[in-house]
């Protein structure tokens, strides 16, 4: 009797091993397709991003159809078969087809300039409709995607299958089951499209308590038997689903590779923004100069404009270097002529804006590591996102102060204004991409910027002050003594 007892012992604990690995594995599997299915939603605010950027050609090409959203809406859709239409509903345009429903038309309606919705497609089984607001022109982008793609066939084991939700509407339906079980549920949030997500399975266990207790009253030998079987079969099925994940992760991360390059873009439009802004402000000016006959200020107007487009180029080559991953050309520099360098750019603007730029540069050099090109760059964004806050708030005496703090083997560089500042909640999300607070910014300059830091050996952080305003405060290596040294004689040897 004494060897059915421990074989009734073993049984049980091979039962309660298999039910912690079965929740264990169900578990790993809901979060695995929330991870997959996550990615897919947020390629597609991120295609929104990209073609919002260029809707407004449309103004300029007066056609039926701009050629550069047309191609960039066929590039998505031959790689990502999922979106099965994208189209730019204007007011020279009208929405067609799906894009046409009075509730699509409704929700449109309703959004924002930058904000985006959806809801299931009613004309289209197991599809949805993507809807932006777009600023200039007036109007709005309607995307139509397929849910039952938003996750690849071979992701799921046999037997489990997806239902998805979307407003209490079902789009995607699993094939008839035999009393399902719910594995997991999650909802898809974030990104404008809040989809409702349930795992189901039909499988049963394969054995029961009966069974086992009838083994283990057979013979002692045959359970060992089959338990060395049952585990080489759950290792065999654990060893071909991990294969699985690797290849599902490998797709994972081409497809963020895509991603990047509509980031990428988005990062160069918002970059050369500003030398093209400058650029025009310039020649606008040496147009008056030349009217009222002063060479002086038309040649002052022309050699701002090759500045401007020197830095142009300079931008457009460091974007190349980011993407090559090309090391950043690091250089012992004066920061205190690198800062008066960017302000030249914004004094013009803070002073017809009525804002205050103070800044004391150091008696001796303070020579740092950096890269010239990112570190004017990264300053010019910083001065401008607080020309920015400081216009749209009602601050009296505005103003902005450059600070700069010299530690041991670190330059801080501080820009704080008196204006309303962050809260935490922004704060937190600073430097998230996509993440702006402006009506018709893209959420691109401070993450950017982060990443120009990171790349010289440096840091950028916003750290919370006593007062009102913003600070954010970049952290910059001390250059060798030697370097220093030679920049400065080099420096006083110049005319």
């Amino acid at each position: 009797m004494l060897w059915l007892l421990v074989t009734a012992l073993l049984l049980g604990l091979q039962l309660w091993q298999h039910r912690l690995q079965t929740q264990r594995q169900q578990t790993e599997l809901a979060q695995t397709v929330q991870r997959q299915m996550l990615e897919k939603i947020a390629q597609h605010k991120a295609h929104l991003t990209a073609l919002t950027a260029l809707a407004p050609l449309q103004s300029a090409q007066n056609t039926d159809q701009p050629n550069a959203l047309k191609r960039v809406a066929q590039s998505i859709a031959t790689i990502y078969p999922r979106i099965e239409s994208i189209d730019l509903i204007t007011a020279s345009r009208p929405a067609s087809g799906s894009c046409g429903l009075p509730a699509a038309m409704q929700l449109a309606g309703t959004l924002a300039p930058t904000e985006s919705a959806s809801l299931p497609d009613t004309l289209h089984a197991g599809r949805y409709l993507l809807i932006k607001k777009i600023a200039d022109p007036a109007g709005w982008i309607c995307v139509r995607i397929d849910s039952a793609h938003l996750l690849d066939a071979d992701s799921l084991p046999n037997g489990i299958q997806l239902r998805i939700t979307l407003d209490g509407q079902t789009l995607l339906e699993p094939a008839a089951m035999q009393a399902p079980q719910v594995l997991g549920q999650f909802t898809l949030g974030g990104y404008g499209q809040p989809l409702q997500v349930q795992l189901l399975s039909s499988t049963q266990p394969w054995f029961s308590a009966r069974m086992l207790w009838s083994s283990a009253l057979l013979s002692l030998l045959l359970v060992g038997a089959g338990y060395l079987l049952w585990r080489s079969r759950q290792q065999a099925h654990a060893h071909q689903q991990q294969a699985r994940l690797l290849a599902n992760e490998a797709r994972l991360a081409h497809a963020a590779r895509i991603n990047s390059l509509g980031e990428m873009a988005s990062g160069i439009a918002h970059e050369l923004a500003q030398p093209v802004t400058a650029l025009l402000s310039q020649s606008q000016a040496a147009l008056r100069a030349h009217e009222l006959g002063k060479p002086a200020l038309l040649a002052t107007a022309l050699q701002a404009n090759v500045r401007e487009a020197r830095r142009a180029g300079d931008i457009l080559g460091r974007m190349r270097g980011y993407i090559s991953n090309a090391p950043s050309q690091l250089q012992a520099l004066d920061l205190a002529q690198a800062v008066q360098q960017a302000l030249l750019l914004l004094e013009g603007p803070a002073r017809q804006a009525g804002i205050a730029l103070h800044w004391q540069p150091p008696i001796q050099p303070c020579t740092v590591l950096a890269d010239p090109v990112a570190l004017e760059q990264v300053l010019h964004n910083l001065v401008r996102n607080a020309l920015d806050a400081l216009q749209q708030s009602a601050t009296a005496s505005p103003a902005i102060t450059i600070t700069l703090t010299e530690q041991a083997r670190q330059i801080l560089l501080s820009v704080q204004d008196n204006g309303p500042g962050m809260d935490a909640a922004t704060a937190l999300r600073a430097f998230e991409p996509f993440f702006t607070t402006k009506a018709e910014g893209m959420g691109l300059g401070l993450p950017l910027c982060a990443t120009l830091m990171e790349r010289m050996g440096s840091r950028l952080e916003y750290r919370p002050t006593a007062n009102q305003g913003a600070c954010f405060v970049m952290q910059l290596p001390r250059a060798p003594a030697e370097a220093g040294e030679g920049m400065t004689r080099q420096a006083h040897l110049e005319p």
